[in-house]
């Protein structure tokens, strides 16, 4: 693919997904409100272990995706 492709589809995903995200929120944000006193009813060891493993996965996330910037020159 080209570069001007490349972007071009980028750019149409973006759009996409924000169109949708539009006509969504109302629906998504009244989902959310009434799941957020399910959420604080739980357990508060469940409730830590979830925060904690959602932080490691962007954690683990962020060194993956910085392993292989820096590894991108390598020729195997």
């Amino acid at each position: 693919m080209g570069r001007i492709t490349t972007l071009f589809t980028i750019w149409l995903g973006g759009f996409f997904f924000g169109f949708i995200g539009y006509y969504t929120y109302p629906y998504i944000f009244e989902f959310i409100s009434t799941m957020i006193p399910l959420i604080v009813s739980i357990d508060v060891q469940i409730t830590t272990a979830m925060m904690v493993g959602f932080t490691t996965s962007i954690i683990t996330l962020a060194l993956v995706m910085f392993w292989a910037n820096r590894a991108k020159n390598n020729k195997f």
